[in-house]
C-alpha cells in the first residue's frame, strides 16, 4: 500500500469518526447525565445496604442480649429457689448464692441500659437516614428513567445510521496499519476527533495557518506524514481527496 493510499484512508476514517460525533452529538449531555444519575444511585444504594447490615448487626446484638438476659432470668429464678428451700448448708453458700443473683441482676440492667441508651439512638438515626435516602433514590429513580427514555428514543432516530458508519469503520479500520491507527488516535485524542486536515489553496482547514508553498508542493506527493507546525494535525492535501 503506497504511502498516499494509507493518508487517505486516514482522512476517510476521519471523516467516519465525525458524523459519527455528530450524530453523538444530538444525545447532548444526557448520556453524562445518565451516568451521573446511575453514580448517585449507586452511592444511594450502597448507604442503603451499609446502614441496613449495621441494623441488622444491632438487632442481632439485641438478639444475643436479650438470650443472655433470659438465661440470667432463669438462673436467678433457680438460685432464688434454693434460697427460698433452706437446703443451704452455711452462710458461706447463701452469700456466693446471693451474690450470683445480684450480679445476674446488675448485668440484666446494664444490658437493657446500653440497649436504651445506645442502641436505641442509633437505630432512630439509622431509619431516619433510610428514609431520606428511599426519598433521594425515588427522585433519581424518576429522572434516570425519564433521561433513559429520551436516550432511546434518540438512538432510534440515529441508530440505523450510527450502525451503517460503524459498520464502515471497522472494514476501514482491518486495511489500516496498527502504527497509523496509533498515530491517528493520538492527534484525534487531543483534537476533538479532528486527526487530519484537508490543505486547500496554501492553508491547513483545520486551523486555517498558512503552508509554506515548498511544503504544500511535498503534501501533494504524499511520499510520508506531513504534520500541520500550528496545529499538529496530519495533513492531505486536496487534490488527493478529489483524484
Amino acid at each position: 500500500m503506497s504511502m498516499k493510499e494509507r493518508i487517505l484512508k486516514l482522512y476517510n476514517l476521519n471523516k467516519i469518526d465525525r458524523e459519527l460525533s455528530e450524530l453523538i452529538s444530538l444525545r447532548g449531555d444526557i448520556p453524562a447525565r445518565i451516568d451521573d444519575l446511575s453514580s448517585e444511585k449507586k452511592q444511594l444504594d450502597d448507604r442503603a445496604n451499609e446502614l441496613r447490615g449495621e441494623l441488622d448487626d444491632i438487632n442481632s446484638s439485641e438478639s444475643n442480649v436479650q438470650s443472655e438476659n433470659d438465661e440470667l432470668l432463669k438462673k436467678i429464678e433457680k438460685n432464688d429457689e434454693l434460697l427460698r428451700s433452706g437446703a443451704l448448708k452455711s452462710n458461706k453458700e447463701y452469700d456466693a448464692l446471693a451474690k450470683e443473683i445480684d450480679d445476674a441482676e446488675t448485668k440484666i440492667k446494664n444490658n437493657e441500659k446500653a440497649a436504651k441508651e445506645d442502641n436505641s439512638a442509633r437505630k432512630a438515626a439509622i431509619e431516619n437516614e433510610l428514609v431520606l435516602i428511599a426519598g433521594q433514590l425515588e427522585d433519581v429513580n424518576v429522572e434516570l428513567d425519564q433521561n433513559l427514555k429520551e436516550l432511546e428514543e434518540l438512538t432510534k432516530q440515529t441508530g440505523e445510521e450510527e450502525k451503517e458508519l460503524t459498520s464502515q469503520r471497522d472494514e476501514l479500520l482491518k486495511d489500516i496499519d496498527p502504527e497509523d491507527l496509533a498515530h491517528y488516535e493520538r492527534i484525534s485524542s487531543v483534537k476533538f476527533g479532528e486527526a487530519v486536515a484537508v490543505v486547500r489553496k496554501g492553508s491547513c482547514l483545520g486551523c486555517y495557518s498558512s503552508i509554506p508553498p515548498q511544503k504544500a508542493i511535498e503534501i501533494r506527493t504524499a511520499d510520508k506524514f506531513y504534520s500541520c507546525e500550528s496545529c499538529g494535525r496530519i495533513l492531505i492535501a486536496e487534490e488527493i481527496i478529489t483524484a
